[in-house]
């Protein structure tokens, strides 16, 4: 048996304004029709611009024979809980599509009940889930859903297994990548395996539904997406420092958003190393100026605008989100001393001459830390380098930190 698709919410989806509905074609996520050249029914996916498509395909997920060709039922909409016309074949993410990757595609809107239905009797594949609890499908067969969310926020998913199915669930960012896991529902008592995740919209992730102990059977799963902002959405949230839109640490945005920890490329150039500061909230971080070059050759160690500095820096693109003074300070790194460094402060990233009273401090030597405080308006941004200080022992890592008062 097949996955079943069945969302519960009704047509409300696709109401808008006169004027939304006449520069819509379709809804983001969704399936259309389409026709092959050799007559084989297909379905395209509506792309996130609803203007445009996926290429046609066909229901082994192969190409369409020949192109695609017009036909009366070009672009007619296909319901998730209808089947294709009788006379035609099934279409993409039917069949066999559950068994191997991407899988089945699943269009995941914000506020519907999805309800997907199947049998993993038959099934073909067996993956199984990264070491931990839902490792244990190995030896089982399983069914794969290529999920597609139309928004961003908290996806809740509940498996119930019967007919002998004792079911683990798991989310892969990549689908043949068992290592690339995000979410697991490991094995229950009830013979329930549940989970929340938070996902992005216009990513793509991939639901396994697997079995225990080389268990098959039956499952119904329930899916419904609640959209909500959350830290690695990849948009910057009040009182987040940074969002990078991932969970690696020290990358220049730690997984808590709080910390600019780390040293990303664009800290080597302008416009630089993205940092967000709130009222009431300090940004701070670990960086060093060792990986990069000379983004900029000015203020000089004396923060005389039009001399020159030709030591390595590291640039950060700062926006203050109130009006009010930027307080910036670096010290020791976490580990070791801090070497000669300075700061330094302009309005425009590319031009030393755009800076204006006290964006630049240079009073200390090796050991000793700098602070510079200067104005800044709401939502403006400005820009801050860490430069070498000194003729010697001018390069290195540090801490830092940026808050509003």
């Amino acid at each position: 048996m097949g996955g079943i698709v069945i969302a519960t919410q009704g047509c409300a989806i696709l109401e808008g304004t006169d004027s939304t509905n006449e520069e819509r074609l379709c809804v983001p996520g969704a399936y259309v029709f389409c026709r092959c050249a050799d007559r084989t029914p297909g379905t395209k996916l509506c792309k996130e611009d609803a203007k445009s498509f996926d290429a046609c395909t066909t229901n082994d997920r192969g190409e369409c024979a020949g192109g695609e060709i017009d036909d009366p039922r070009t672009n007619e909409p296909i319901p998730p809980d209808q089947t294709p016309d009788p006379d035609d074949k099934d279409p993409p993410g039917t069949g066999n599509a559950l068994d191997s990757c991407p899988g089945k595609s699943t269009a995941v809107q914000p506020g519907v009940d999805i309800k997907l239905e199947g049998d993993t009797t038959t099934a073909t594949a067996d993956r199984k889930g990264r070491q931990g609890a839902c490792a244990v499908g190995a030896g089982a067969g399983d069914h794969i859903y290529r999920l597609i969310p139309s928004g961003s926020g908290s996806l809740d998913v509940k498996v119930q297994g019967s007919d002998g199915l004792d079911p683990v669930a798991y989310v892969r960012t990549t689908c043949e990548d068992e290592a690339s896991q995000v979410s697991c529902g490991p094995q229950s008592a009830n013979k329930v395996a549940q989970f929340k995740l938070n996902v992005t919209t216009g990513k793509e992730y991939y639901l396994v539904i697997d079995g225990a102990s080389a268990t098959a059977g039956k499952y119904v799963a329930n899916l419904k997406l609640t959209t909500g902002s959350f830290c690695g959405d990849g948009k910057v949230d009040p009182n987040e420092a940074c969002d990078d839109g991932n969970k690696v640490e020290d990358d220049g945005c730690s997984n808590d958003c709080k910390k600019v920890n780390g040293n990303p490329t664009s800290g080597g150039s302008c416009p630089g190393h993205p940092v967000h500061v709130w009222t009431g909230q300090t940004a701070t971080g670990t960086g060093s100026t060792n990986s990069y070059g000379n983004a900029w050759n000015a203020p000089s160690q004396l923060c005389d605008v039009n001399g020159t500095n030709n030591f390595q820096d590291h640039v950060y693109e700062v926006t203050p989100h109130a009006t009010g003074n930027l307080v910036v300070t670096i010290s020791a790194p976490p580990v070791g001393t801090l070497p000669n460094l300075m700061l330094a402060a302009r309005r425009t990233c590319t031009t030393a001459t755009s800076a204006t009273n006290n964006m630049c401090a240079n009073n200390g030597s090796a050991g000793t830390g700098e602070t510079m405080t200067f104005s800044v308006t709401k939502d403006t941004k400005v820009y801050v380098a860490v430069d070498g200080g000194g003729a010697t022992n001018n390069k290195g890592d540090y801490s830092i930190s940026f808050k509003l008062q």
